[in-house]
């Protein structure tokens, strides 16, 4: 523990993500000293507060909620360096082309590898002991990196992109009418560069099993692979006080409204159903035009995107959550889900720490009939709804923030020491 506080690691990230900030918090909560190169981050005492402080209501308060989603308590901005020429064009490009969603990819990718060389640029100049990159934004920083001696780290945040990219393609040819919300099709330079990432670092961290198989076929050595299951406050997503009594059966989902996600199938399952007492929340963003959710009009309630601080209230508001993704890496929303007492249907590829049959189910891919059973099942059966839904809590309780930070600290621990 003593030699941590000599030891620096830098974690460079483009974008912004909850986990992100945990790690970095773990990071340092651990006694390392950490770096943190991000697009922006918002420092609630500097220039930027500042600048918002002197605007009028309304909108000083929707700029400071909105900002709110780019800090953490436990990071110091001193350890940050913002690259915010480079994260305000693909911010802008979000935000303003949503209907066109490959000049946003373009502009993603003109980020991510211009972070990628400005980090390099960064580790040359003042070499850390670790630097901790992610897929898709990291090649030359981890091989700037090794040129300086350091350990390298890839944080595979989702299953690799070649295993995922042959999942959309396929689902974008079964749903065209979707297809617009899966980015498939990743050009072959960025598939190569995520295989050249894996192969680079010398450990790869996995959230999930499935993001640890997907490596594996990509040629990672399993002894490469370190399994860090992400985390999640359990003090903060907790069961509500007291039982909803509105009468409702509620089911609700929280991330991208894509394909990627599986929602068309967890929407077919609601429509068959019909069940007069059944409430669907869709809770994120809509990725692409939207035109695959016309037909399902009025079979869900949507609510756009919510800062995460604020989004603890719709997970104690329902009854069952629903996450039928293809493709994830470790959904950070079941996590929460079962911390606030829900039971979760879901699948393998979802990387969840969900066991099937005891704090809710797995269902196969591509199967809102398997969706549409679960549902009814726990809908008929309140008994055994409120058994799962004891059991997801106490399950959640294993997979803390803490228990995250002690993980990663046996990694990063067992790298330096090989360094010696």
């Amino acid at each position: 523990m003593s030699d941590r506080t000599a030891k620096s690691v830098l974690v460079a990230h483009p974008g912004a993500a909850h986990f992100i900030y945990e790690l970095v918090n773990a990071v340092g909560a651990l006694g390392f000293r950490p770096r943190f190169e991000t697009g922006f981050y918002y420092d609630d005492a500097g220039a930027v507060a500042r600048l918002v402080g002197a605007l009028p209501e309304p909108w000083r308060a929707r700029c400071a909620r909105e900002l709110g989603r780019r800090r953490f308590d436990g990071i110091d901005p001193a350890d940050v360096h913002s690259h915010v020429g480079l994260e305000l064009p693909y911010v802008a490009a979000a935000r303003l082309l949503p209907r066109h969603p490959d000049t946003v990819e373009r502009v993603l990718y003109w980020r991510n590898r211009h972070f990628d060389a400005s980090v390099a640029s960064s580790i040359a100049r003042r070499p850390p002991d670790v630097v901790i990159g992610h897929d898709t934004s990291a090649l030359r920083a981890l091989r700037a990196a090794k040129r300086a001696g350091a350990a390298t780290v890839l944080n595979q945040v989702i299953g690799h992109l070649a295993v995922g990219d042959s999942i959309l393609r396929e689902e974008a040819a079964r749903h065209p009418e979707f297809a617009d919300s899966l980015h498939a099709g990743a050009p072959d330079w960025l598939v190569a560069q995520c295989r050249d990432e894996v192969l680079e670092a010398d450990c790869v961290l996995a959230p999930s099993d499935y993001v640890r198989r997907t490596l594996i076929e990509q040629g990672v050595a399993p002894e490469r692979i370190a399994l860090v299951p992400f985390g999640v406050r359990v003090e903060r997503f907790k069961p509500p006080d007291e039982p909803r009594r509105d009468g409702v059966f509620r089911l609700l989902y929280v991330g991208q409204i894509s394909q990627r996600k599986g929602v068309k199938y967890l929407l077919e399952a609601v429509r068959r159903l019909a069940l007069p007492d059944l409430e669907l929340v869709l809770v994120g963003g809509v990725v692409g035009s939207g035109a695959g959710l016309a037909p399902y009009a009025g079979l869900f309630r949507h609510v756009p995107n919510v800062p995460h601080a604020e989004v603890q209230r719709l997970f104690q508001s329902a009854d069952l959550f629903v996450y039928p993704s293809l493709h994830e890496g470790s959904a950070l929303a079941i996590f929460e889900a079962m911390a606030s007492g829900l039971p979760v249907i879901t699948t393998e590829h979802a990387g969840s720490m969900v066991r099937d049959g005891v704090d809710g189910y797995l269902v196969p891919l591509r199967d809102p009939d398997a969706i549409e059973r679960r549902i009814l099942e726990l809908h008929d059966d309140p008994a055994r709804r409120h058994a799962m839904a004891a059991s997801a809590r106490q399950r959640a309780e294993q997979f803390t923030w803490g228990h995250y930070r002690e993980r990663l600290g046996s990694v990063l621990d067992a790298l330096i020491a090989a360094r010696r």
